[in-house]
């Protein structure tokens, strides 16, 4: 049975729901999935399924028009599978750079890493922005990898995650001097 596709049939509150609560990170989340011999034997209450099956969704597909789900695929999950895992930013007030009205350009909104059997998957790989300034290119070197998960091999050590982009000091005191000229001639 494990070589074999299987068609899923999932209740669209459940999967909405967890969408809902987890937002981007719904397609990086683990679940298990209870695999029944008929529609007949999932709706009879208290019913042993043939096997549970760890399962990632994939694929997601939104109808055009209301937004909402209609499809979600899943592929099977075991230890060591790649899995993309959303990059959340930390530590922001701490950047020069985002202080002065800069700000990041993600380049990468996921990346590819491995978890290890045992190991909790993280929500998210943290990518500290303490001390970034303006033009400043984001990278692996940045990012905080939680015990048991290591980046895919597709990931290079030069992998880039984003940039820094904002006005620059020259710019605020023109613009500045723009808004006061307008104040003036206004009055």
């Amino acid at each position: 049975h494990a070589d074999s596709k299987a068609t899923v049939k999932t209740p669209w509150n459940q999967v909405q729901r967890e969408l809902d609560r987890y937002h981007h990170a719904f397609e990086s989340r683990v679940y298990e999935l209870t695999v029944y011999e008929s529609e007949e034997a999932a709706d009879a209450e208290g019913g042993e399924g043939l096997y549970k099956q760890l399962v990632i969704p994939a694929n997601m597909q939104r109808h055009p028009i209301q937004n909402k789900i209609y499809c979600v695929n899943y592929l099977r999950y075991h230890p060591g599978r790649p899995i993309k895992i959303p990059i959340r930013y930390i530590n922001e007030e701490e950047s020069p750079a985002l202080k002065r009205g800069g700000f990041i350009v993600p380049i990468s909104r996921t990346i590819e890493c491995f978890v290890e059997d045992g190991a909790v998957i993280p929500e998210s790989i943290d990518l500290e922005c303490t001390g970034i300034q303006m033009k400043q290119v984001l990278r692996t070197e940045r990012l905080i990898w939680p015990d048991g998960v290591r980046p895919s091999h597709r990931v290079k050590p030069d992998y880039l995650v984003g940039l820094i982009y904002g006005k620059r000091a020259g710019e605020e005191e023109e613009e500045e001097g723009e808004s006061a000229e307008v104040a003036e001639e206004a009055s």
